[in-house]
Parts: C-alpha cells; structure tokens; sequence
C-alpha cells in the first residue's frame, strides 16, 4: 500500500520527537536507535570539519562522528550533522540535546565544564597556542617582539591565553577582537595586523594555501598553552559518555597494537585476548555498554584506527602534511593512551 507524502512526514516527525524525549530522559542510545543515525555537531575548520570538492562533510572530527554510529549502528554512514553556534553559544546544542555529541575543536578546561551541562570525553587532538607573524623576515624570539597588532577570536581561551602572555611578558602588543576565527583569519591576511593567534593547528591548515614561498607568513613553534581538543556529550547521561569514551579509547588501542581497517578481520581471530576481547570475538564486552559485541570491529574495519583517521585528515595523506607531534601512541613518544580491555 502507498503511504502519502502527509503520512510519511507525521511518522518522520513522531519518531524525531520520540528520539529527543527518550535522550531528555538520559537515554541517548534510545534515541540514536529510534531514530536510525547519530547527530553530531561541528564548526568548520580545515583538516577538521569541511565540506570536500562534492559537497561531503568530512574531516578528522567527521571520522570519530562516522566511527560513533559504525559503533552504536554497524553503520558509519548513519550521521546527520549540525552546525553549532560561535563560543560560547556552541554548548546549548548539546546541553539541550538538540545534538547527541559535539565533535568540535574545543578546549577540555574545568570552568566549561562546571559551567555548562556537559561532560567532556577523552582529548582526541592534543593542542596548544601559537602564533603566525607576517614579516619580511624570519621573527625573532615572541617574547621579544616589541611592536605588533595582534588579531584573536575574543570570548575564548585563546583571547586569555594571549592576555596573559603580554602581561607577563609585559609586551606593548594592541589586541583586535573579533566575533569569528573567519573574521580573524581575513584580518590578518588582509594586513589589519601583523600577528594573529589560535591553536596550532587551526594555523597550519587555515594558512596552508596562503604560505607559499614569498608570502612572509611564519608559524612560530613556540606553544604558550596546552589545548586538549575533547568531544563532549550532555552530562545527564553516563552510559553514552561510557560509549563515546570507549570508540576513542578503541581507535587509541588499535594503532598501539598495529591494527588497520585491512588486517583488523584477521587480528580479531588470531589476536592477542586483549584485542579478542576488544573486538568482539570473546562475547560480553558490547553488552555492557548496550551495544553488539563486534561494535569496536566496526568502527575499525569501517573508519580506521587513530593513526589512520589522522593520517588522511591532517597529516601525509592530506593537504596540510601535519606532523604528529604528542598525538602518537604512548609507545611511540605520545600521549595518546587508553585502559585495558578487560
């Protein structure tokens, strides 16, 4: 029997307020079931989030989002995205659980998160603040720089972090503010200041076409923060920060042990018990999150391990060539690190 085009709408839109109630009441992975896919929200940032040549949302926090329903759905495909609002208006998407999880480049810092409704994950992108300078030449030391204007995104840490360091490094700097990094960017390349600062790697990818050979434009090594980049989730649901967790941790644990998107079907029968027990071929695991038992073999056949995600996102297989810096597995010099799966 054919349903009418009326019909099909009210079922869309009974199921969509069915899934916002169940996840109101603490039940996201209800929701995310009910509804069939997993919301996520992002800002654009190049290497990050980004819509490619043919018009697909993709990028490094694209993929943990794909990897969350290749766990919680066996398909990563099943997402639907949402933009979020500028900071500090980026929290209330997830506080009022318009969206289930905010894949963002956001700084995991105690005031966020005993000032909002959220509870942040596991740091998947180790960071820190730095500065790009236009000048003829090389710039000498940041401390050092007597005369600059700098551009920053006000009401952020990068906005205080920066306060601090002319203060304490008592640099006669002036400070331009503005409402978006977009606004920010366009300044410093349109020559309105000599400096500008944010993350490091928001100036690596932003500032990847513009730093051709000529141009004068220098990113200083120099970090004068840390910035751990953290998912987040409401914080009135527990079991679903537990799974958000666990995908992180998964994709962390694979790298560390070797395993790909092409060897993870042999590893999941002849591996370690550890990697057995991780991907589902030893039973009990999933269920104690409320997902199958092969819901880690999922999002690393169907995403990748960490390395893998990053590799063609950020690093030699993408545009930006970023180096891996702390975002290596501890056993290679980094700080990525998760618990056993036992």
């Amino acid at each position: 029997m054919r349903q009418s085009p009326a019909l099909l709408a009210f079922l869309t839109a009974w199921l969509a307020m069915t899934a916002a109630a169940q996840a109101a009441n603490g039940d996201i992975l209800a929701g995310v079931r009910s509804r069939g896919y997993v919301t996520c929200g992002f800002r654009p940032a190049p290497g990050f989030a980004y819509s490619d040549n043919t018009g697909r949302l993709t990028g490094f926090m694209v993929d943990f989002c794909h990897g969350l329903a290749a766990a919680v759905l066996g398909d990563a495909k099943a997402i639907r995205t949402e933009r979020l609002p500028e900071k500090p208006n980026e929290f209330a998407a997830v506080e009022n659980h318009e969206v289930d999880v905010a894949f963002q480049t956001t700084s995991w810092t105690f005031s966020r998160e005993i000032s909002h409704n959220i509870q942040f994950t596991v740091p998947v992108f180790y960071d820190g603040q730095a500065f790009a300078v236009s000048s003829d030449q090389p710039p000498g030391p940041l401390n050092e720089l007597k005369d600059a204007t700098v551009c920053v995104k006000s009401a952020t840490t990068t906005q205080r972090n920066l306060e601090d360091f002319i203060l304490q490094n008592q640099r006669h700097w002036t400070v331009r503010l503005f409402k978006s990094y977009d606004e920010t960017l366009q300044a410093f390349i349109g020559a309105e200041c000599n400096m500008m600062t944010t993350d490091s790697s928001a100036l690596v990818t932003s500032l990847a076409k513009y730093r051709r050979p000529g141009d004068n434009i220098y990113i200083d090594p120099k970090l004068i923060s840390h910035e751990p980049l953290t998912p987040y989730v409401p914080e009135d649901d527990d079991n679903w920060a537990d799974i958000v967790r666990s995908l992180i941790y998964a994709t962390f644990l694979a790298e560390e042990n070797d395993i790909t998107a092409s060897n993870v079907a042999a590893v999941r029968d002849n591996g370690s018990d550890e990697m057995r027990h991780m991907l589902g071929k030893t039973p009990g695991l999933g269920s104690r999150l409320g997902v199958r038992d092969d819901w880690a073999f999922q999002v690393i056949s169907q995403v990748g391990n960490y390395g893998e995600i990053f590799e063609r996102n950020l690093g030699s297989s993408s545009p930006f060539h970023m180096e891996r810096g702390a975002n290596r597995p501890w056993n290679h010099n980094g700080l990525l690190y998760a618990p056993q799966f036992q």
